[in-house]
C-alpha cells in the first residue's frame, strides 16, 4: 500500500490520529482510501473505521471537480460525485471540515448513506488537492502495472492452458498488450482529431 499523509501530528506525547490517502491493490482491485490512521505502541500505523474507500473512476471524477466543489462550498451547497459520493463543508467547534460520505441508491430511488465518513480539515483538504497528481499517478501505475498484468496473464492462461514453455506465455502477453496499446492509441487519436473539426462555416451557411 502507498501512503500519502494529509494530517499533522498534534502532540508527540499522546498518540493521535492522522488522515492519510492510501492506495491499495488488494485482491487485484485498486482502491483509494481517505482514512484516519493511528499509531500503536510500536509506532506502526493502523487503520481506523473513520474514512471512506472509492474506486479509481470515482477518484478521477473527484479530481476533475475540485474547483467546482470549492465553488459549491462557497455557495453553501453540497456536491455529488457519480451519484455515490457526497461532499459538504461544515463547521464544528470553530473548525471547518470537509465531509466525504458514500451512499447508494435504493430501488425506490432514495439514498442510503453509509457510515463512517471522512472528515478532513480545510488544511488537509488543501493538501489532498496539492498531491492529487501523485495519488492519480500511483493509482494508474498500480492499475496498468501489477493489476493489469495479473489480469492479462489470467486471460493468456485461458487461451494457452498448457503452454509448452514460458516463452509461449511471454509471446501471448506481448501480442495482447501490443493490440490493446494500438487500440488505445487509435481511440485517443480519433478523439483528438474530432476536437479540431470546425463546424463554424456550416453553421453560418445554414443561417
Amino acid at each position: 500500500m502507498h501512503f500519502f499523509k494529509l494530517g499533522i501530528k498534534i502532540s508527540s506525547k499522546f498518540i493521535r490520529g492522522h488522515n492519510y490517502a492510501v492506495i491499495s491493490d488488494f485482491a487485484d482491485v485498486a482502491r483509494i482510501h481517505l482514512r484516519r490512521y493511528k499509531l500503536d505502541a510500536t509506532g506502526s500505523l493502523l487503520p481506523t473505521k473513520d474514512g471512506i474507500t472509492v474506486t479509481p473512476s470515482v477518484w478521477l471524477a473527484l479530481v476533475r471537480q475540485f474547483a467546482a466543489i470549492d465553488q459549491a462550498f462557497d455557495d453553501g451547497k453540497v456536491f455529488v460525485i457519480k451519484d455515490c459520493l457526497m461532499l459538504s463543508r461544515t463547521v464544528i467547534e470553530n473548525v471547518t471540515y470537509i465531509i466525504c460520505q458514500r451512499y447508494f441508491q435504493r430501488k425506490d430511488f432514495s439514498r442510503k448513506f453509509l457510515t463512517p465518513v471522512s472528515m478532513l480539515k480545510e488544511t488537509e483538504w488543501k493538501v489532498l488537492k496539492d498531491i492529487q497528481k501523485q495519488i492519480t499517478s500511483r493509482t494508474v501505475s498500480i492499475m496498468f502495472g501489477r493489476v493489469f498484468l495479473k489480469l492479462l496473464r489470467k486471460e493468456v492462461a485461458k487461451h494457452i492452458p498448457f503452454p509448452k514453455s514460458d516463452y509461449d506465455c511471454i509471446d501471448a502477453e506481448i501480442v495482447l498488450t501490443t493490440s490493446m496499446v494500438e487500440l488505445l492509441c487509435n481511440h485517443i487519436q480519433e478523439n483528438i482529431s474530432s476536437l479540431f473539426i470546425c463546424y463554424g462555416c456550416n453553421v453560418v451557411a445554414q443561417h
